[in-house]
């Protein structure tokens, strides 16, 4: 077994078991909830035949749970942009279309709308605009939906991996908080990047075969996912960063009619 470069909030390791790869998350301590979440969002994701590492145990380690699950095969969508970003359109509409059958699927009970609470005191009027709205309560969500998260073998996706966020709603707040992180994380400040551009063109396009689109009028939507971020990515991410979400937050605000406060 060794360990792999992933995400910030667990721990993950390769492990080979009589030559078959899988993972070993290992949480920290407390989050049990977590834990649950994550095990019915995968198998609801598997049960629709979504490409997901599928959960092989679970058990506890100085009071930390720990999940093993299978070993997704492809490499990250973020190091195949790197590598091939030629391909950054035709990697967007896979990536796309997989969200897209993603929120095809109800979410488990196990699950909720916990992500309408998210954003702080700065997305109270936000949050009461969205509640509001005619929206859906019980598709799948991921909300942490981004090309780290996301594997692929060039041609197809192989996998969606940390389902931590995981829970129900409407699909709009999803595709939110996908664009926020690829507009503020993925792009460098002050210049778009070419092939992230292509990216989201391409993300844009193949989510839009399932008839929803990923436009203007998610503007209300968008505001929240930037709330999200900063709160988010609050001591994690230096005051440059938080200035830039709450920029981009703001902006969509003005354009729902419902400005931040100043």
């Amino acid at each position: 077994m060794h360990a792999v470069t992933g995400g910030a909030d667990t721990t993950v390791w390769r492990v080979e078991l009589r030559g078959t790869p899988f993972a070993l998350r290992l949480l920290r301590a407390g989050e049990d909830g977590r834990c649950r979440r994550e095990v019915a969002a995968i198998g609801a994701a598997a049960s629709a035949g979504l490409p997901v590492c599928a959960v092989r145990g679970e058990a506890r380690w100085e009071d930390r749970p720990a999940l093993l699950l299978d070993w997704c095969s492809g490499q990250t969508v973020r190091d195949a942009l790197a590598q091939r970003p030629g391909d950054a359109r035709l990697l967007g509409a896979r990536f796309g279309e997989a969200q897209a059958a993603l929120h095809a699927v109800a979410a488990p009970p196990a699950l909720d709308a916990g992500w309408l609470g998210v954003g702080g005191p700065d997305a109270a009027p936000i949050r009461a605009r969205l509640l509001a709205l005619p929206v859906r309560t019980s598709a799948l969500l991921h909300l942490d939906y981004h090309p780290l998260n996301v594997l692929t073998d060039g041609q197809r996706i192989t996998g969606v991996i940390d389902w931590a966020n995981a829970g129900a709603g409407d699909p709009r707040a999803d595709l939110a908080r996908t664009l926020s992180i690829l507009q503020l994380c993925y792009r460098a400040p002050g210049r778009g990047s070419g092939t992230m551009l292509r990216f989201e063109q391409g993300w844009r396009e193949g989510y839009a075969a399932s008839g929803l689109a990923v436009g203007d009028e998610l503007a209300l939507f968008f505001a929240w996912a930037g709330l999200a971020m900063m709160q988010d990515q609050a001591g994690k991410q230096g005051w440059a960063f938080l200035r830039r979400a709450h920029g981009w937050a703001a902006r969509w605000a003005r354009r729902a009619g419902c400005p931040l406060p100043a």
